[in-house]
This record gives C-alpha cells, sequence and structure tokens, in this order.
C-alpha cells in the first residue's frame, strides 16, 4: 500500500499466504504522519502471489482464481472526535506499472521504462490509466486480522566473493542460504535486460546449482531505463547486485 508518495509499511509479502476459500488476512498500520490537508492519494501495488500465481510445484498458475484483488480502507480520526472510513470507490483505476511478472517460484520481470515516480501522489494524471475490474465471484473468504509477525529485512549481506565461471557470466556468493531481496545498482541502454539467477549451491566448476530448485525457474531480469545510474531496491524480489537484505 501506498500513501501521498509513500509505502506505508516496511513489510514483504502482505498479508501471507492463506487458503482463500476460506478466509483472507489484513492488515492495519498506522498512516497518521503520512496524512496531510487538501488532497490525499491511495494506491496498491497488487501481484499475482499465492492467490493466483504457481503455488506448489504442479506447474499450474490461477490455483484460487485468475483475478487478484486488493480491498483497502482509510479510517479518519478528526481532532472533534468523529470518524470517517474512506473505502476504495469504482471510480479507482489501475494500470500495468513496472513489474511485469512477481511470481515466488517463477521470479520477477521489472521494466524500469514503465515507471511512474508520481503515480501515488495527488494530482497524478490518470487519463491513461482503466477502470478497476470490481468483485470477488471466485471466492467468498472470511476476512480476519493477520495472527502473527509481519515479514521485515532484519540484515544486510554483501557478497564474499565474485567469480566469472562463463564469459559475460558473474556469479555472487553471499556466503549462507537465506530468503532476501537482492539490490542492483547499474548503468546500462535502454532497454537492456539483466538476468539474474538464485542457487543455494555451486557446481564443480563454479556454476551455480538449479536442479534440487526443480520447476522453480527462480529467475529475475531487470530491464534498465537507460538514464544514468539506476539502483532497484524495492519491495518484491526484482533486482540485485553485491548486496542483499535478509528476511524473517
Amino acid at each position: 500500500m501506498h500513501l501521498n508518495g509513500h509505502r506505508v509499511s516496511d513489510e514483504y509479502f502482505t498479508p501471507g499466504w492463506t487458503d482463500y476459500n476460506k478466509r483472507v488476512y489484513y492488515r492495519a498500520w498506522d498512516v497518521t504522519k503520512l496524512v496531510h490537508d487538501g488532497g490525499n492519494a491511495l494506491g496498491a501495488v497488487l501481484a499475482d502471489g499465492w492467490f493466483s500465481g504457481y503455488v506448489g510445484y504442479r506447474g499450474n498458475r490461477d490455483l484460487y482464481g485468475k483475478l487478484p484483488r486488493v480491498r483497502a480502507q482509510l479510517h479518519l480520526e478528526y481532532a472533534d472526535g468523529s470518524t470517517a472510513d474512506v473505502p476504495p470507490a469504482p471510480s479507482w483505476k489501475a494500470c500495468t506499472g513496472p513489474v511485469l511478472e512477481a511470481d515466488f517460484l517463477k521470479g520477477e520481470t521489472y521494466d524500469a521504462r514503465l515507471e511512474s515516480s508520481a503515480w501515488d501522489q495527488p494530482g497524478f494524471d490518470d487519463i491513461h490509466w482503466q477502470p478497476v475490474n470490481l468483485g470477488s465471484d471466485e471466492v467468498h473468504p472470511l476476512v480476519q486480522a493477520h495472527p502473527g509477525p509481519p515479514v521485515r529485512a532484519i540484515q544486510e549481506f554483501t557478497a564474499r566473493k565474485i567469480t566469472e565461471p562463463k564469459p559475460g557470466v558473474f556469479v555472487l556468493d553471499l556466503g549462507q542460504n537465506f530468503a532476501g531481496v537482492p539490490r542492483l545498482k547499474v548503468s546500462g541502454k535502454p532497454g537492456q535486460k539483466i538476468t539474474l539467477r538464485f542457487a543455494e549451491r555451486l557446481n564443480p566448476d563454479g556454476t551455480i546449482y538449479t536442479i534440487n530448485l526443480r520447476s522453480a525457474r527462480a529467475t529475475d531480469t531487470y530491464i534498465c531505463k537507460g538514464k544514468g545510474t539506476e539502483t532497484g531496491s524495492r519491495a518484491s524480489r526484482s533486482t540485485a547486485s553485491n548486496t542483499s537484505k535478509s528476511l524473517a
């Protein structure tokens, strides 16, 4: 979730995986410091995630449904003690952003050329956006508060060793296995693609060992904007270099 140009939290993968035929969790955040007088802009980045992504190793997607949904509400408490709830309205609009693929097993494709720095700020020109698709006919779960702690970055790792087992192929050894978010800092040409693969161990020749990943592609693709130095540090696993954040 975003409000007035800022993410409302530092959490990852919210709200967590459930059997969506039975229940779906929600999370709530205090956004008092992000709300201001005048116009406010509330938005969300929505991905396939566990709902319609490739969950499990059968090679199939859309286990629960084909249309990811988001439900949001901004609860306001005024100085005079009165309150108001601001729900998403049918007038909301949607657009495909720079994240073209986001899947826990397959990986992520991020096209930096499609970035819009002001999409979550008041006054943004959404003339080319489309009306949102409303409804949730596929599942009718209970809506419950998330019962556990969130996933957050707890540590940052730097590559202990960088090798080049094949021309143009670089392997970054971070020293241990962990679940994390890689980060990339690069200067490339417009449209240049950088492919990032992830593995838990190496082959004897120094290349990455991926047999144990089975059908999980575990591959990210970053497409350069081509305007100077670009730094990818997103809330989803999009980019990588010689640093990486550990999640817990």
